[in-house]
């Protein structure tokens, strides 16, 4: 090896993780000194489910919606499952309402039947996404290209579509 390449080296960037307090599953249920949401939506939320909690995130001022399961052992939040975060599409805050509740009953069993029906549900919603961003991608390539194809066939002498050979049709009648 080169002794120029010896001397040359790259310093590593050494990150430090962020604090835990900005995880989402620090703040479960049972983390001692947690802001759980107001009672008159714990009593709706726990009318889906008995299992169901809310808590606060004071970092990132989101409500977090969560599910007991006693058979997690996730360090951070043991025996809770994060349902989700209470924010709209675009991962803005949303105030505890009627949607955070359509939110859970979209995900529980109750409307589903079964985990199974609802991946199902998940699985046919995303594929049928697919199959129209296809058909979009199809049409716009079509509407493209159909120009290309009408340009490039005969024309004779600039008058519109031609109907075959004026050469054919003239020796025809021979």
């Amino acid at each position: 090896m080169p002794e120029s390449a010896e001397s040359f080296g790259v310093p590593v960037a050494s990150q430090t993780p962020p604090p835990i307090e900005e995880e989402l599953h620090f703040w479960h249920p049972q983390r001692f000194g947690v802001t759980f949401g107001p009672e008159s939506f714990r009593k709706k939320l726990k009318g889906v489910h008995e299992d169901l909690d809310v808590t606060w995130h004071p970092v990132q001022h989101r409500w977090l919606v969560w599910y007991r399961r006693p058979r997690i052992t996730n360090k951070l939040c043991p025996g809770w499952l994060m349902l989700f975060v209470v924010e709209d599409s675009e991962q803005r805050y949303v105030p505890l309402d009627d949607r955070a509740l359509a939110a859970v009953y979209e995900q529980s069993g109750f409307k589903w039947g079964s985990g199974k029906k609802y991946w199902a549900r998940i699985e046919e919603q995303a594929q049928r996404d697919h199959e129209a961003r296809d058909k979009e991608r199809e049409n716009l390539l079509e509407d493209v290209g159909s120009d290309q194809w009408d340009h490039t066939k005969i024309q004779v002498s600039m008058r519109g579509p031609s109907s075959g050979s004026k050469f054919v049709r003239h020796h025809a009648g021979d």
